[in-house]
């Protein structure tokens, strides 16, 4: 087996993983990035983004950006992440902007900030380029090596099926959160290519996890899956349910009405849903005229399908409503508390653990600038690590022969959507549900599963995701931020405030407060 030794070892060439080779080199440290893809369109930012949010404008104090995210997360969220995330932004927003990124200096929402980013993922990939010669492309990370702390990543060469071990100082997890536990109604919200496998890799390290009861469901435009927020938060576009009435308004003031978090922007329509009150609509009708020509702009830059999408349907939205429709659960760090427990270093429970972005849980809508200042937190920790690393990397074997990876991917999604709070259940669960859905999880996890290996390893690293989820969501007996984590043996909505926090290798789950 071949062994690079290296520095810092950085799982997902994305927004995080980028920005850490960058700063990696900077602080005068090797780097390899290990992607399983081509880093120039892996990842989120693959399609392009519109704007880079969690930016501070002139005037915005970091501690504002806090009690926005706190409220969006419903009072469930990390000050000590959220303010030096925040603090980092500008910093990365810099270096972007010197590789060429265009950049408006325009507000975006409450902390976005405008730009033209058809073309960031190519720009992130230069800048990663720049700073290391060892990106690892198509090769999937399907283990960490530990003895005494993180020791390296053993990386499986999907084109020529040899295994490598990249033995590093340090290892930062960068990657995605998981898509694909549940069934896509349309098409997907989130990279159907983040499979959770940075999750899974910390799960099996023993690393603690944080809130993976706590899914991201983003309401949509029904059939398309394109965002509602810019319209209904930005253009003051109401939803109204097939009796015409303001929902939000009417029953959900105490939130913020049509400006409440996005989880009871979710549930909101669900409950109108199943209370017979469907089809629900974002009523457009009421637009200002001259904010027309900026909605369909704004469409274009952050979700083009929706361009397609009114004009094959010939929809006039001065005129016609758009339905609206909850999307699948997903998990990720990105728009939720869900993901890889950290410090305010972003080093994990793990020694030598670094964790950013997607993967590293504890602040709710960090989006791209927060994967961005994640990354360049984590490399900055990660320079200072001064070790000897004696560990001797061990002989894996893999097969590709057993029960097929697609029937085992397809009755976890049937088990999860029906027993989990999927779609077909309104999302909601219960003990008995989620018992019994583990228990088939954990039925699949058994099995030797066979057929493209990276398939293989993409299936086995949901499961062992959906595995840890269903743990989390039987321990927290409560309904704590509907639709995201809801059960029906606990329906009255909570205000706890604790994080909850498992150790997988030890069985083990605890609540740990929020600073």
């Amino acid at each position: 087996m071949e062994v690079i030794n290296t520095d810092l070892a950085i799982v997902g060439g994305g927004t995080a993983g980028c920005l850490a080779a960058y700063q990696a080199s900077k602080e005068g440290i090797e780097s390899v990035i290990i992607d399983k893809a081509n880093i120039r369109r892996s990842g989120c930012l693959a399609p392009g983004v519109n704007a880079i949010y969690s930016y501070l404008h002139e005037g915005d104090k970091p501690e504002d950006y806090y009690e926005f995210v706190k409220f969006q997360g419903m009072g469930l969220a990390r000050k000590d992440l959220a303010l030096t995330q925040i603090k980092e932004v500008r910093n990365a927003v810099k270096i972007l902007e010197k590789y060429g990124l265009p950049i408006l200096w325009e507000r975006q929402g409450r902390f976005g900030l405008k730009i033209y980013g058809e073309h960031i993922k190519p720009i992130l990939a230069d800048i990663a380029r720049d700073s290391t010669e060892n990106v690892l492309e198509y090769h999937y990370s399907v283990e960490l090596g530990v003895k005494d702390g993180v020791c390296g990543v053993y990386a499986f060469d999907l084109k020529n099926e040899d295994l490598v071990f990249v033995k590093a100082k340090a290892v930062l997890i960068a990657t995605g959160g998981a898509s694909g536990l549940y069934s896509n109604y349309t098409v997907p919200w989130y990279p159907p290519g983040n499979a959770g496998s940075g999750f899974s890799l910390a799960i099996r390290a023993g690393a603690e996890m944080t809130s993976l009861e706590i899914r991201f469901i983003p309401p949509r435009i029904k059939d398309v899956n394109s965002p509602i927020g810019v319209t209904a938060v930005g253009l003051k576009a109401p939803l109204i349910n097939s009796k015409g009435e303001e929902f939000m308004k009417k029953k959900y003031a105490e939130f913020g009405g049509e400006t409440a978090p996005i989880a009871i922007r979710a549930y909101a329509p669900t409950k109108e849903i199943l209370e017979g009150n469907f089809p629900i609509y974002l009523d457009t009708r009421g637009v200002e005229e001259e904010k027309f020509d900026e909605l369909i702009k704004l469409y274009l830059n952050a979700w083009p399908l929706f361009y397609l999408f009114v004009k094959a349907r010939g929809i006039d939205l001065k005129e016609k409503l758009l339905e609206v429709q909850p999307s699948e659960p997903y998990l990720t760090a990105s728009h939720t508390i869900a993901g890889i427990w950290v410090d305010d270093k972003r080093m994990t429970s793990v020694k030598y653990l670094f964790a950013a972005g997607d993967a590293a849980g504890g602040v709710p809508l960090k989006h791209v600038g927060g994967a961005l200042a994640e990354g360049i937190i984590a490399a900055k920790e990660a320079a200072r690590v001064k070790r000897t690393n004696d560990y001797t990397p061990k002989e894996l074997q893999f097969e590709f022969d057993g029960y097929h990876w697609k029937n085992a991917e397809e009755r976890m999604k049937f088990v999860l959507d029906h027993y989990a709070g999927g779609l077909p259940r309104f999302y909601v669960y219960n003990e008995a549900s989620a018992s019994y859905a583990l228990k088939e999880v954990e039925k699949l996890l058994s099995l030797k599963l066979g057929g493209e290996p990276i398939r293989v390893f993409e299936t086995r690293d949901r499961l062992v995701v959906a595995r840890a989820m269903l743990h989390h969501m039987i321990e927290r007996k409560e309904t704590r931020m509907p639709p995201f984590q809801m059960r029906s043996d606990y329906p009255e909505l909570s205000n706890s405030n604790y994080m909850l926090v498992s150790k997988f290798g030890e069985k083990v789950t605890f609540r740990r407060e929020y600073v």
